[in-house]
């Protein structure tokens, strides 16, 4: 499943990260988002984009987009 597929308050672990541009994959990377990272969906904002996802220790604001291609699963 994705990102976005799961559900709020779910522990979750980073299976893969697919994004076409090498660049903001690295980036992502160097923020503790890559694969085997633990990941848990906090909150959706108002208008749903970006929504806070706690990622390892960190707390980060990700939109949409980017759930659609990080794939997860129950840790």
């Amino acid at each position: 499943m994705t990102l976005e597929e799961a559900g709020f308050g779910v522990s979750l672990r980073i299976e893969s990260v697919e994004l076409p541009d090498a660049a903001e994959k690295a980036r992502l990377s160097g923020v503790g988002l890559r694969a085997g990272a633990a990941v848990v969906k906090i909150m959706p904002t108002p208008l749903k984009d970006p929504v806070s996802c706690k990622v390892g220790a960190q707390l980060l604001a990700l939109e949409r987009r980017l759930l659609r291609r990080i794939r997860v699963s129950l840790s």
